[in-house]
């Protein structure tokens, strides 16, 4: 009867430490791991980032009365890995953070960045937005050819606006209006005024 006591209080005792497979993730965010013949149901440690999916092999261990799930041992299936957290997350780098991949994609409802000095190089950017408002001091920007093509377009300056061009054509389909109070045309050479009519005074 010693023995089988015996026997029966190991088969009950949890492991100190073991390695099992994930079978079960439920929604309050514990797992059910089969280690050596029998399902146990843990928690997941805090230090386990990596959310544990079903076929996972995973590291548990047993402290007091409860059962941990403490990391993710070997990834199984064809499932990206996930890097998971219960609450916020605030990554700290005292130099320098890179990252890099293939593809990177960002997805939030809503973001906020704060950077003092930005660089930004490649090939090609494309924004599909409703609405863009940009507010700061100064521009500058160069191109080799700019196209602008809208439906409305305002343009209000204060002060002083130039335009100097090798050539400037303005071109209007109904109705083109030149007004100041005080206004000056000159050429080197021709200017030429041509309509079907011509009122002046």
């Amino acid at each position: 009867m010693n023995n089988i006591n015996r026997m029966l209080a190991e088969i009950a005792m949890p492991p100190l430490q073991a390695a099992g497979i994930v079978t079960h993730s439920f929604a309050d965010g514990s797992l059910t791991v089969e280690s050596e013949g029998r399902g146990w149901h843990c928690r997941r440690a805090a230090s386990c980032v990596i959310a544990p999916q079903p076929g996972d092999t995973a590291l548990i261990a047993s402290v007091g009365n409860e059962m941990w799930l403490l990391a993710v041992l070997e990834h199984a299936g064809e499932q990206p890995m996930e890097l998971s957290v219960a609450g916020d997350l605030d990554i700290r780098s005292g130099g320098e953070l890179s990252l890099n991949s293939e593809i990177l994609r960002v997805n939030a409802g809503q973001g906020d960045c704060h950077i003092n000095e930005m660089r930004y190089s490649g090939e090609q950017i494309s924004a599909w937005v409703s609405l863009s408002r940009i507010v700061g001091k100064s521009a500058e920007s160069v191109w080799q050819s700019v196209t602008q093509i809208s439906q409305h377009l305002l343009r209000n300056t204060r002060h002083t606006e130039q335009v100097r061009a090798g050539q400037l054509d303005i071109k209007a389909e109904e109705y083109a209006r030149l007004h100041a109070h005080n206004t000056v045309i000159t050429s080197k050479a021709i200017t030429k005024i041509d309509s079907e009519q011509i009122h002046m005074g």
